[in-house]
């Protein structure tokens, strides 16, 4: 079939899909000016290229209880589920139709439209019976975790669940919330609800009507990375390239060291980003930070924390958290208190958690004391023999 991939109301480009959902030819280019980050700056785009993008938007097929979502909709497979929804989700302005469709932006986009919730209950693991229908942005949701958008008051809101064992990511947002609260760090505000005998976090979208997010690994493909290049500078060069100035470096130091402390293991190229305007089509600022549910050792068993916690792993600038965290330059910024009080608001917000006992809970705190006691050492080294000339900050 024919259609049409677009930006807002403006033809991107017309691509020719096959009856598996895959782009199999890029018809004709329309504007190249906005195809999307990360590829409007290569030579040519090619058809591989352009389905990778579009169909990275639909839920993975890993995510548990796909085949429940796919048999409630109605389609056989997430690349049809998104194709039905036209590609329609609340991260950006790209959506997709038949080439004859006469829907417009206005008349589709889930930034101004209501949407309905019957049904959802399915995208979050709840087996629910009936089907509202109706095109919904939980169709173009990325990420593991059972998740679905809601409205409260006219405002968009994703609820998120959690993996079945310990159900810990809904209390790990909430405690990284008061964190970086606490420490008057940019990010989005995560709420703890209980629905249905189950826990769940809730945050408002971070865009407004005429933004879009923009995920770091897009950002990264701006340009070819010369091999003596660090992982980690060549993404702010891109960045600056997109628009954004010097003063990002402060902000993904922050990001690093906020990420040591909790044991965020999952602060992967999707997982950070850039917000845009959508008109535009400038880089505005950093996103804050979001998605912190894997941190606070939740994918490890409480008996291996001591002897993993040295060694723990991140995806993005490095592969070892003990190495990333040499890449911050200024810990000025730091909070002597808000560190110091973080296992406390570890050992409240999980004695709220029904699903983990007292060793599991003991075990983490003692974690995340221990991070903290390591952090300051990174600080202490920086600060003596590493050359950096910002305060030392003795947590």
């Amino acid at each position: 079939m024919d259609y049409l991939i677009l930006h807002n109301d403006y033809p991107v480009c017309a691509v020719s899909i096959d009856e598996n959902y895959r782009i199999e030819k890029i018809r004709e280019l329309h504007d190249k000016t906005r195809l999307p980050v990360g590829l409007r700056e290569a030579e040519k785009v090619s058809a591989a290229d352009m389905d990778a993008w579009l169909f990275s938007r639909a839920i993975p097929e890993k995510r548990e209880g796909l085949e429940l979502i796919l048999e409630k909709n109605n389609v056989e497979s997430n690349r049809e589920l998104l194709v039905k929804n036209l590609g329609l989700g609340l991260s950006d302005h790209y959506w997709i139709k038949a080439e004859r469709s006469s829907h417009t932006w206005k008349e589709v986009n889930f930034f101004e439209n209501n949407f309905g919730e019957a049904g959802d209950d399915i995208f979050i693991g709840n087996y629910e019976e009936k089907m509202a229908g109706e095109r919904t942005p939980n169709g173009a949701s990325s990420g593991m975790l059972p998740k679905k958008w809601v409205l409260r008051a006219g405002e968009r809101y994703l609820m998120k669940g959690s993996d079945d064992v310990y159900r810990q990511e809904p209390f790990n947002e909430r405690i990284a919330s008061c964190f970086l609260d606490a420490l008057a760090v940019d990010h989005v505000p995560y709420e703890l609800i209980w629905y249905k005998g189950n826990p769940y976090s809730l945050c408002k979208n971070m865009l407004g009507a005429d933004n879009e997010l923009i995920s770091a690994y897009y950002i990264q493909k701006m340009k070819k990375r010369d091999k003596r290049t660090s992982y980690y500078d060549h993404y702010i060069e891109c960045c600056k390239m997109a628009g954004l100035g010097e003063d990002i470096r402060k902000d993904l130091e922050k990001m690093i060291v906020v990420d040591y402390i909790i044991a965020n293991t999952d602060r992967h190229w999707s997982n950070f980003g850039v917000i845009r305007n959508a008109t535009t089509l400038k880089a505005e600022r950093l996103a804050p930070l979001y998605d912190n549910g894997t941190s606070f050792f939740t994918k490890i068993h409480h008996l291996a924390i001591p002897s993993k916690n040295r060694f723990l792993t991140c995806q993005s600038f490095k592969r070892q958290q003990n190495d990333a965290i040499k890449l911050v330059n200024d810990f000025s910024w730091i909070k002597k208190e808000a560190v110091n009080e973080l296992p406390g608001v570890v050992e409240e917000t999980l004695h709220l958690n029904k699903f983990i006992d007292n060793d599991r809970r003991r075990a983490i705190v003692e974690g995340i004391r221990e991070r903290i006691h390591m952090a300051d050492r990174h600080i202490t080294y920086a600060q003596s023999g590493g050359g950096c000339t910002t305060p030392r900050v003795m947590l």
